[in-house]
């Protein structure tokens, strides 16, 4: 059996954690050390550097943070260390020649705020939800999105989005009326449960498919901008 190590790094001085009640809250498996260098807790798994135990950390703390209000974030100890900056980058372009004043209606103007709350947004649940509402003023009845019952295909794209927000915006096991959803589960190879925040499946799915969203959601904006004048009647 291995262990995978992790470093409790804490918002404000680690002092506000009561280290003997933290250990008397946890499950018996993690193993928590005070060391010279900070606090860590070690678990029991697989493989070295195991993404799942940082799941099953990560559903600690965040019981932690709801009952005592001190922020803990793990940071998983690596024998091989990448350093990494992260920077927000904009690719610009300047306005076409013919460009002319925008013709507004009431659907765009909430679809271009939405955009732009959904591309700042670093929560990808929050981003399907964003994108979706784009589509969803685009397309308010359910006649729009073809049904979809068949787990050997993929959905349509549109029909795809609604059921990843389906999943996206609700908890606890899919309901039998909600067939279509039902078979996209199948479809993914995951339980009929919705979306699952600590489960590394679940994450990996919709980081994969809000670009689908994205997608989607462009399309609809760039069909609906006006990129020369109005012929003046």
């Amino acid at each position: 059996m291995m262990q995978t190590k992790f470093k409790l790094i804490f918002e404000t001085d680690k002092s506000a954690l009561d280290l003997v009640l933290f250990k008397q809250s946890l499950p018996k498996n993690f193993v928590v050390t005070d060391e010279a260098s900070g606090i860590f807790i070690s678990l029991n798994s697989s493989q070295l550097e195991d993404h799942k135990c940082q799941y099953l950390i990560d559903r600690e703390l965040d019981r932690h943070f709801f009952l005592t209000c001190v922020k803990v974030k793990a940071s998983m100890v690596r024998k091989q260390v990448w350093a990494q900056h992260t920077t927000k980058y904009r690719i610009l372009d300047g306005l076409d020649d013919n460009i002319g004043p925008q013709q507004w209606d009431y659907d765009l103007s909430i679809q271009l705020k939405l955009w732009s709350l959904a591309i700042d947004c670093e929560e990808v649940m929050l981003q399907i939800i964003l994108f979706y509402q784009i589509i969803e003023l685009e397309y308010p009845e359910r006649e729009c999105f073809p049904k979809y019952g068949d787990p050997s295909i993929p959905p349509e794209p549109l029909t795809e989005c609604r059921l990843l927000r389906n999943l996206a915006t609700h908890s606890g096991a899919v309901s039998d009326r909600s067939f279509q959803l039902k078979k996209y589960c199948e479809y993914l190879n995951i339980p009929e449960m919705m979306h699952d925040p600590t489960d590394y499946q679940y994450m990996a799915i919709f980081n994969n498919k809000v670009n689908l969203l994205m997608s989607e959601a462009k399309r609809i904006i760039e069909r609906k901008i006006t990129i020369t004048p109005c012929l003046k009647k």
